[in-house]
């Protein structure tokens, strides 16, 4: 497995590129940064984009979803409550953080807590993660972690957006993140990435 990112200057989002490396299929994670950049990074790559997964639906997640499925023929891929949050404009804050509605994202694939999606030799295991949104979800491939918003280094995704909550971000830290080895590679929606052991100790929110 290989994996690189891109910063979206305009938002701090990180968006990844996992792929297969004797295949070169791989997938975006979140695609919030500017198009041309995330045509970039595939070109470079030399990458066959085959899944987009999305760990939940604000507008600086999915704001390029539509044109990197034109472009590359993907299948959408997020959680239930994802399914539906990502075209409600009152959840995804679209018109709030752009300027304009995305009311026309669709998801192909629905993968349930747990379930695993499988692409050449990577295997992402959605794992539900309600708090920051109702609908978050982080993917685990390997020992490398996408965490989304749910958890940063030293913080964690914030919980006073529509459909958020402590209590929920919390028992989905703990129970679903901080019981995974603590040599895990943690990559966040925003901010630098750090590994579960140090959250557990250092997080400034949720520790143990």
């Amino acid at each position: 497995m290989i994996y690189k990112s891109i910063f979206n200057n305009e938002n701090n989002e990180n968006t990844y590129l996992v792929y297969d490396e004797a295949t070169r299929n791989g997938v975006i994670i979140d695609p919030g940064c500017k198009m041309e950049k995330i045509n970039e990074l595939i070109d470079e790559n030399n990458v066959n984009v085959k899944y987009i997964l999305l760990t939940h639906c604000h507008y600086d997640h999915i704001e390029n979803v539509n044109p990197l499925k034109e472009k590359t023929g993907a299948l959408v891929v997020t959680g239930d409550k994802g399914a539906e949050n990502v075209c409600d404009v009152s959840k995804n804050l679209s018109s709030f953080g752009l300027g304009y509605e995305i009311n026309d994202v669709k998801s192909d694939i629905v993968l349930k807590d747990g379930e695993e999606l499988k692409l050449n030799s990577l295997t992402f295991k959605c794992i539900y993660t309600p708090g920051h949104t109702d609908c978050c979800v982080c993917y685990l491939c390997g020992d490398e972690l996408f965490s989304g918003d749910t958890l940063f280094l030293r913080t964690v995704g914030r919980w006073d957006l529509p459909t958020g909550d402590f209590a929920s971000l919390e028992k989905s830290i703990k129970e679903k993140l901080y019981t995974l080895p603590d040599s895990t590679g943690v990559h966040p929606g925003h901010g630098n990435s750090t590994t579960v052991g140090y959250e557990k100790k250092f997080n400034f929110n949720v520790k143990l």
